[in-house]
């Protein structure tokens, strides 16, 4: 991502929309001002900690009990790589997939 394309290849629409959008992102994180840039560096800190927490927790757990069955322990390391509404929004944030109601 970070390296120029050979010359003469073209840049395919959907890689340079996708280029654009993060280089507004970025541009708009570096240009904010100190409030906003203090509050996404205060999240990350929050998720990280939370996720290194719960996966500690988690660990310590398995190796006094045994290890859960693996759909559970998927399940918790999901729950604990959470970070918030902005991944909500996402439909891949579940892995891509659509589940219709179970029977």
């Amino acid at each position: 991502l970070g390296e120029a394309l050979p010359a003469g290849v073209p840049l395919d629409p959907l890689v340079s929309l996708f280029l654009r959008r993060e280089q507004r992102e970025q541009r708009r994180e570096r240009e904010s001002g100190l409030a906003p840039r203090l509050r996404r560096f205060l999240r990350r800190k929050f998720f990280l900690f939370r996720r290194s927490a719960l996966m500690t927790l988690i660990a310590l757990r398995n190796l006094a009990l045994g290890r859960p069955a693996p759909e559970r322990l998927a399940q918790e390391v999901a729950f604990a790589s959470w970070r918030g509404e902005e991944e909500e929004a996402r439909p891949e944030a579940d892995g891509g997939t659509l589940r219709g109601p179970e029977l």
